[in-house]
């Protein structure tokens, strides 16, 4: 069968979404659902449908969701999650586990509220429109929700692989690297805007 001639489309972040929102197993059930999309995108060389990018940015990755793994000393998993995070074990490569597994403490993707403050923000300060950098954008919510009234590229970068990938769909007409941010050879001056909310630690 032909694969579907999909348009390399951003998308827009919007109320509907539901960005963050439910309680930990609704979030650990959003991050399967995203994970699923984006390994049968792969799977099948093609673009994501608008349909299928509304799953990828409800994923909010591992920050706050510990319980998805088993204990580090013991070994196993907290009360009613051994199923969940079999399921999600077998979803990912080993690679992927382990990067999923240590980035329950530092991956805290930055809620709607803030980012659209932030925004108002970079207006209010006179931004007009260019080149923007977003040095550690997980999934791209600052980009999701950018102004459409300033006219904008974007360049991402994300360490984790998985997270970068998602990105990636949601976002094709953006740039999105998957590396390091102090990897990323940059050159002074070339950027109108760099926002985000970066995580600081000794990742490497």
């Amino acid at each position: 069968t032909s694969k579907p001639n999909i348009p390399a489309t951003n998308f827009e972040i919007t109320d509907e979404v539901g960005l963050g929102k439910g309680g930990e197993v609704q979030k650990f059930n959003d991050n399967l659902a995203a994970i699923r999309v984006i390994k049968q995108l792969e799977a099948e060389k093609r673009r994501a449908t608008p349909d299928e990018q509304a799953v990828l940015a409800k994923y909010v990755g591992w920050g706050g969701l510990a319980s998805a793994f088993p204990d580090p000393t013991s070994g196993k998993f907290k009360d009613k999650w051994k199923a969940r995070g079999e399921e999600l074990r077998e979803l990912l490569t080993d690679d992927e586990y382990k990067a999923a597994r240590r980035s329950t403490r530092n991956a805290h993707y930055t809620s709607q509220s803030v980012v659209s403050a932030m925004w108002k923000a970079v207006e209010r300060v006179g931004f007009k429109g260019g080149l923007v950098l977003e040095s550690s954008m997980g999934t791209g919510n600052f980009l999701g929700l950018s102004p459409k009234n300033i006219p904008a590229k974007f360049i991402g970068v994300e360490y984790d692989s998985l997270t970068s990938r998602i990105a990636g769909a949601l976002y094709p007409q953006a740039t999105v690297l998957h590396s390091g941010f102090q990897k990323v050879p940059l050159t002074d001056n070339s950027f109108a805007l760099n926002i985000g909310n970066p995580p600081f630690g000794s990742e490497s």
